[in-house]
């Protein structure tokens, strides 16, 4: 059986850059994962209205709850299609239009 393990010297210039690209993604998401799980527990229903967000609305700073909705089914859509092992499509226009969105 082969070494799963790929060894790379990360004291090299781009041997840094790869590190750190490896290590930003990882941390977003598992970022990404944390923040939509505290949004689920802030939730008080089960996501279906507007209103079941009032509690998140201010602690996330949003301006309404209908757009604290929105932004969870927005991170919520991303994240699925970062964590699952089904196939997906349009995995780069989805993390485009969360950055975008939250820009």
């Amino acid at each position: 059986m082969a070494v799963p393990h790929i060894f790379f010297n990360d004291q090299t210039q781009y041997g840094r850059v790869k590190r750190r690209a490896l290590q930003m993604l990882e941390e977003g998401l598992e970022n990404l994962i944390d923040v939509v799980e505290v949004q689920v527990q802030m939730l008080d229903g089960d996501g279906s209205q507007a209103a079941h967000f009032a509690y998140a609305t201010p602690k996330f700073g949003y301006i309404s709850d209908a757009q604290t909705k929105a932004a969870h089914e927005e991170l919520q859509s991303l994240r699925f299609k970062l964590t699952t092992n089904s196939s997906v499509t349009d995995v780069n226009a989805a993390l485009l239009q969360a950055f975008n969105k939250f820009r």
